[in-house]
């Protein structure tokens, strides 16, 4: 094994332990560490990712490899790259039970971009309804975003996050909030649908 393959395998063990550390804190509540472990990974695995692309004759480690970003991008909410390492996986010649794992993945992305768009009712006493993904909470500000086709909706949240991120958190909600001002104040959220 040559000194770039075994940089290339202790970075990739790396970016998987940082993945399993960032599963444990989203498990836990821990919605800002999560994320930010789950962005340290993907770095990590990116460059590996980068180094594989184009070895065509390194399957199914290739393949392997290009998920693992892909999934990590997924977790960062980076989609569109998400998808762009599936498809640099799918075509190589990724053995079928990774192209099938390959598959579900873009499927799993399309179903999530899907709920990301957003309705929003405006009401006559001030009160705004919005559908989407509950995809940012900020437990310093006390402040949730709610993704939109347009941009995130940040909204005040005058209680204690955390119970929210816990219900909620990459969850599709139904949230009712009050303009004051220039700030949204969360009145009440709910699972949609």
């Amino acid at each position: 094994m040559t000194t770039t393959a075994r940089q290339l395998r202790n970075t990739h063990r790396q970016a998987n332990l940082l993945a399993q550390e960032a599963w444990l804190a989203k498990e836990k509540g821990q919605v800002d560490r999560s994320l930010d472990l789950y962005q340290k990974a993907y770095s990590l695995e990116k460059g590996v990712a980068v180094a594989y692309v184009d070895l065509q004759d390194q399957e199914p480690t290739r393949s392997i490899i290009l998920k693992s970003a892909a999934v990590l991008a997924k977790e960062c909410g980076l989609f569109r790259e998400a998808e762009q390492w599936l498809s640099h996986a799918l075509a190589g010649n990724p053995p079928e039970e990774v192209a099938t794992e390959l598959r579900t993945i873009f499927k799993e992305i399309n179903k999530k971009q899907g709920k990301r768009l957003v309705k929003i009712k405006p009401n006559g006493n001030k009160l705004t309804e919005v559908e989407g993904i509950l995809s940012m909470v900020d437990t310093l500000k006390h402040r949730i975003g709610v993704d939109a086709a347009d941009g995130r909706i940040k909204i005040e949240v005058p209680y204690d996050v955390n119970d929210i991120a816990k219900k909620f958190f990459d969850n599709p909600v139904k949230v009712t909030y009050q303009v004051e001002g220039r700030r949204k104040w969360l009145k009440q959220i709910q699972k949609a649908g």
